[in-house]
């Protein structure tokens, strides 16, 4: 009996052996299959932040890239903004440049024309003056043609 109970305790022992060694090899699976899963884990978060990474850096350079447009076009509207007050001063200047120069020609015009008309009624004075010394003279000839000679004794 000893022997069969040897045996029975050493198959015991065996199986117990056997079963622990199945249990760390189960284990051992186990921990290389988490492993392996913490690796995909950490592989899909490292890959997961890569293209976060990714994404942040082409959307900063999208955002620079339109406030660069935005900056070219707020200088492009100034210039523009500029450029139109640049030419409305000029023309400003060129108007009033005609407005003084029509301005002188009218005054010019109006002058001319007073002195047209002083010369004229300086014209029409002499000529009346004419006319008048004209009629005394001929009232004076006349006058003296109408006086009656005094008959001759």
């Amino acid at each position: 009996m000893q022997n069969d109970s040897e045996q029975i305790l050493q198959s015991e022992v065996d199986r117990a052996k056997g079963e622990i060694r199945q249990l760390k090899e189960t284990v051992t699976a186990l921990r290389d299959e988490l492993e392996q899963s913490h690796i995909g884990e950490d592989e899909r978060t490292e890959a997961k932040w890569a293209a976060v990474s990714n994404e942040i850096r082409q959307l900063k350079e999208t955002v620079n890239a339109l406030r660069d447009e935005l900056e070219k076009q707020r200088i492009s509207e100034e210039e523009r903004i500029q450029q139109a007050v640049s030419d409305a001063n000029d023309q400003i200047i060129q108007l009033r440049h005609t407005a003084s120069a029509l301005r002188d020609e009218m005054e010019k015009g109006r002058r001319d024309h007073d002195t047209m008309l002083q010369d004229e009624a300086n014209q029409h004075h002499n000529d009346a003056q004419d006319l008048q010394n004209t009629i005394i003279a001929l009232r004076q000839e006349l006058e003296k043609s109408n006086v009656p000679s005094t008959p001759s004794k």
